[in-house]
């Protein structure tokens, strides 16, 4: 049979108080690095990617407008001959050229292609973080608070002169803070001990 709570101070609550005041920090912070992480990131993509694959696409058009003239002024070389002189490297060159400037193209095509898209997943990311986030920022200071009333209840209870511990209230509605009272002996009760006392004095007389 339960017999109730035994609540002589208040450290299994504060206890619990912590757990919950170190979880909650811990949820802030992670939270607060995943957005911006993830925001930064996307000001990356709409940025900086850009600019820098920008100057990559400027400088690389350079080095192959280069490899081509290289190319077109060996090919004016005659040999001493009169053969067409040989252009095999500078041929190498013009099309390693010619390859990286393909490749800033589509890296400039694919962040243009990725920015937008991206946003949007990061829209869903943050929808996906909202109940936690309500959990850090609502549910656990709702908690921290009722923690810290009830500790507030327990020591007030417990500095009163009649202090002791708590009883649980059979009817359900939680802990009541009144002592079982030993029962007292009614009027009629008292009468009737009196009656047959003086009754019983009565026959031992005669």
């Amino acid at each position: 049979m339960d017999q109730g709570a035994d609540l002589r101070d208040t450290s299994t609550l504060m206890a619990a108080k912590a757990v919950l005041v170190k979880s909650s920090r811990g949820f802030a912070t992670a939270l607060e690095e995943a957005v911006s992480d993830a925001e930064r990131f996307g000001m990356w993509l709409e940025s900086a990617a850009p600019a820098e694959w920008e100057r990559q696409l400027r400088q690389r058009s350079d080095r192959l407008n280069a490899a081509k003239s290289a190319l077109y002024r060996k090919q004016m070389q005659p040999t001493a001959d009169g053969r067409p002189p040989s252009v095999v490297d500078e041929k190498r060159a013009v099309d390693r050229a010619h390859a990286a400037v393909d490749e800033a193209q589509q890296y400039l095509r694919a962040l243009k292609r990725w920015g937008p898209e991206y946003q949007r997943v990061l829209g869903r990311f943050r929808a996906g973080l909202s109940p936690l986030a309500n959990l850090v920022e609502s549910v656990l200071p709702r908690s921290i608070a009722s923690i810290n009333r009830m500790a507030e209840a327990i020591d007030a209870y417990l500095a009163t002169p009649s202090g002791g511990p708590v009883l649980r209230d059979l009817s359900g509605d939680g802990p009541t803070t009144q002592r079982p009272q030993a029962p007292q002996p009614s009027d009629t009760s008292m009468r009737r001990g009196g009656d047959e006392s003086t009754g019983t004095e009565a026959d031992s007389h005669e």
